[in-house]
């Protein structure tokens, strides 16, 4: 419960928000650059999973992000 605490906490700081949100463009481009980047260079379509996968990649480094932030705060 700790944990959700803290991410909570985090999500209502403005400035650890825009951190996360920071943090989620660049490390989810990165990762979507990983993901998707093959198959798109090599001209495979993309499907429904594929979009579902590239809109969700950046919601796990803004989490990690607030998480981070959340325990530096309380210690």
């Amino acid at each position: 419960m700790r944990h959700l605490n803290a991410i909570k906490s985090s999500i209502q700081d403005r400035n650890t928000r825009l951190v996360a949100i920071w943090v989620a463009v660049v490390v989810g481009a990165c990762l979507d650059a990983i993901n998707q980047g093959i198959p798109l260079l090599l001209g495979e379509p993309m499907t429904f999973g594929r979009w579902i996968s590239f809109f969700i990649t950046p919601v796990v480094p803004f989490l990690v992000s607030c998480h981070g932030q959340g325990m530096r705060k309380k210690g």
